[in-house]
């Protein structure tokens, strides 16, 4: 129908078509909504089952492209494609660096964060040079810390053992 563009050939085409013809164009277009509308469901439930698991669809491997790609090369590059071995970084109280911020205390997560703090006037202490009236601080956020390393590591041991268990590769514990 695209290449029905001026009025001619728009008027050549509806003397041609007959209301058969309609129902088939219509009955055709209808079931190509219906396969899409599923495909679309489909994409939907598995976005909202990996959000509810607590992964983001990036690290599943999945990663949405506005090109149209063939199935099959996607599933050879999701096979394919070998995830980083999880390894987990214990925290060291001696090594951590901290900044007060509104007046609480705040462990410093990522070094590159450092300059941009400096760069606010915030000052970046390590351990040994934290207020006193903050101590009491240290430990709990330290712990927060070691929570939320231990939950993200466990989230890529899942993801590992997936691949590992179809790819005979050494199965990780959580921990």
């Amino acid at each position: 129908m695209s290449l029905l563009l001026d009025k001619r050939e728009l008027k050549k085409a509806a003397k041609e078509l007959t209301l058969a013809k309609l129902n088939d164009v219509l009955d055709t277009l209808n079931s190509v909504l219906v396969e899409r509308q599923s495909e679309i469901d489909a994409i939907s439930e598995i976005e909202r089952f990996a959000r509810e698991k607590g992964f983001t669809l990036e690290q599943l491997g999945y990663k949405q492209v506005q090109d149209v790609m063939p199935e099959e090369s996607v599933s050879v590059a999701k096979e394919s494609k070998r995830p980083v071995k999880p390894k987990f970084k214990t925290l060291n109280k001696a090594s951590q660096y901290f900044y007060v911020e509104d007046g609480q205390l705040q462990l410093l997560r990522t070094h590159t964060m450092k300059k941009g703090l400096q760069a606010r006037g915030i000052e970046v202490v390590p351990v040994n040079k934290v207020d006193k009236k903050f101590a009491k601080d240290i430990e709990r956020l330290l712990d927060e810390a070691t929570e939320q390393a231990t939950a993200n590591f466990n989230s890529k041991v899942v993801v590992w053992n997936a691949w590992a268990a179809e790819n005979g590769a050494e199965i990780l514990e959580p921990r």
